[in-house]
């Protein structure tokens, strides 16, 4: 039967539920429970539906204010209050905040902090109020740095190469550039990473000559295959809904591009080197500066000759600049740009691609197309608007339907450096010098972590397929192809360190400046008096309140035997495996 209210039938009901001492039973210490039943026509998120939206969208709850009386994170009870698509707007009018700032100021003090684009990123992804002391402050853009994140692992590049090892400015100047474009117009992303000296250096097209048959050499190749195979179009033709065309005369797939199309793409991209446009020297040593700006265009170096690239599209014969600005090059890459950007690949095979990285691994044709139109036309006639894209797929019924909980198909193995990231939020980690280095040695535990891909295919492929049951029916799932005989100790292990020497990771022993702190004060509070509440707590905060009624049962059995009867510190005991238990279950290791 349902619930009614005379007064006012259209309102929320407040039921309490409380059991009586009887006969047969026991009651404990909390004899009554309190629930909110939320009219049917109430288009507000529910807590647990607002958590599920943050770290699709972002990076998870962060902790509740000490002062509240609630258990519900206050990021949670701003998009319950705002309703998802107020709160995504309001993040997309959020300023960028970038990176390499802080990275600039920190070469002047290089023993304090040892890779400061990494102390960026954490200080950015756990919005840090003040990124260094004594800085500007700072406003918190996770859906900027989220998306930000995801296009990182299409459009790699890796400090492993040595020269980019000790290059910390001109990658975060790169990722800042993804920053940038990353709710901007996905034409500008393509361009900036073509021009961009890390990607030249990282993919070989910076200083790229054009052929000269006398020596018989060639340009070349690499970054013309790659921008095509993974930054824009895939190898295969596909319909607007991501599935593959098929040749009617041979019922095959159809490829995207063929060698010869790589030759003439890896002919566009002749003639450019280190900029600024003042420099004139085509061979000119990358000193740091030159780390921040595109690459220029030399004509000298240039083929300029016609060249035929993706469906039939055809650059003219070019006339070199003089002096040699490099106009006849900036055509070629400019026209070569506009032939990837408006082939209709690039909707579904990105939109594809971020929707695994934010939403599910196995996405639907649905769910792609309505992506792929996204990208196709903003409501406005534009294409590529990234905001429109980032919407559709955070907006879509597939991705807010909550019967999808229960769909077998559904959801995505969460990497494991988002896992850390949610850990830290969800307890408010923060060093007291602002230092977040240690915890960038995470790679050694978890083989992931920014900027250090193991090459340009990211660290798992988006069409992974696990052995066992997931890849013999079909489904991908990219991040477990880091879930090894390794990683699938090292991981728990990982936590249950940082859970029991409370830190995120330590630097050496002593330095406090270097020990990243998650905050447990408000868990231990309930972790003596009330074992069910802290785990409604740490179930909303880590697995946006989707504990299983069995595993909920097991744990608060296992917290249970923990008690004043047992060994010194018992009470920190039961919280350390409160935590433990549930950052290593697979609803938090499993994003649904």
């Amino acid at each position: 039967s349902g619930l009614a209210d005379e007064v006012n039938p259209e309102a929320d009901e407040t039921v309490v539920l409380t059991i009586n001492a009887g006969t047969g039973y026991t009651v404990g210490a909390t004899a009554s429970a309190t629930a909110t039943v939320v009219n049917e026509t109430e288009t507000r998120p529910s807590a647990k539906a607002a958590a599920r939206f943050l770290v699709q969208a972002a990076f998870g709850p962060d902790q509740d204010a000490a002062d509240d009386t609630d258990i519900i994170p206050e990021n949670v009870e701003t998009v319950m209050a705002q309703g998802f698509e107020t709160w995504l707007n309001n993040q997309f009018d959020i300023p960028p905040q970038y990176h390499e700032p802080f990275v600039q100021m920190a070469g002047s003090i290089p023993e304090m902090y040892h890779d400061p684009k990494m102390v960026s990123w954490w200080n950015r992804a756990l919005g840090t109020e003040n990124i260094y002391p004594g800085g500007p402050p700072a406003q918190y853009d996770p859906v900027r740095q989220r998306v930000a994140y995801s296009l990182s692992q299409i459009f790699v590049v890796s400090d492993r190469p040595e020269m980019l090892a000790v290059e910390f400015r001109g990658m975060a100047n790169y990722y800042d550039m993804i920053v940038r474009n990353s709710l901007g117009n996905y034409r500008d992303l393509l361009f900036d990473v073509a021009t961009h000296p890390v990607m030249g250096f990282y993919l070989s097209h910076v200083k790229n000559k054009k052929g000269n048959p006398a020596t018989n050499t060639f340009p070349d190749e690499n970054f013309a295959r790659e921008v095509m195979q993974l930054f824009s179009i895939g190898l295969w033709e596909l319909n607007p809904d991501g599935t593959r065309k098929v040749d009617d005369v041979t019922g095959k797939h159809i490829p995207t591009y063929t060698n010869v199309d790589i030759t003439n793409f890896a002919r566009v991209f002749t003639g450019l080197s280190y900029g600024p446009l003042a420099e004139t020297n085509f061979e000119v040593y990358p000193n740091p500066p030159k780390w921040l700006v595109p690459m220029r265009g030399y004509d000298s170096q240039h083929d300029l000759a016609p060249k035929t690239l993706l469906k039939g599209f055809a650059t003219p014969a070019r006339l070199a600049s003089s002096p040699d600005i490099g106009t006849a090059t900036m055509l070629d890459v400019n026209a070569a740009i506009d032939n990837l950007f408006n082939h209709p690949n690039v909707g579904p095979f990105i939109g594809r691609q971020l929707i695994q990285r934010l939403v599910t691994s196995n996405p639907s044709p649905a769910y792609i197309g309505r992506v792929s139109a996204a990208f196709a036309d903003n409501g406005s006639g534009v294409r590529g608007d990234m905001k429109a894209v980032v919407r559709a797929i955070l907006l879509d019924p597939d991705a807010r339907d909550g019967a999808k909980l229960a769909d077998p198909h559904w959801g995505k193995p969460r990497e494991p450096f988002l896992r850390c990231v949610n850990y830290g939020r969800a307890f408010n980690a923060k060093s007291s010098g602002h230092d977040f280095y240690a915890v960038s040695q995470f790679n050694f535990d978890q083989q992931q972590q920014p900027y250090n891909s193991p090459s340009v295919f990211n660290f798992y492929l988006p069409n992974y397929l696990p052995p066992g049951p997931v890849g013999e029916a079909g489904l991908v799932a990219p991040e477990f192809q880091i879930l090894n005989a390794t990683t699938a100790v090292s991981s728990p292990n990982y936590f249950y360190n940082s859970i029991q020497g409370r830190d995120l990771h330590r630097w050496g022993t002593a330095d406090p400046t270097r020990t990243v702190r998650p905050n447990f004060t408000q868990e231990a509070a309930l972790a003596t008096t009330d074992v069910d509440a802290l785990i409604r707590r740490l179930d909303l905060h880590l697995t946006c309140g989707n504990l299983s009624p069995q595993e909920f049962q097991s744990i608060s059995e296992a917290l249970r035997r923990l008690t004043s009867g047992n060994p010194w510190n018992w009470d920190v005991e039961r919280l350390n495996l409160a935590v433990y238990l549930i950052l290593t279950s697979p609803e938090f290791c499993i994003l649904r």
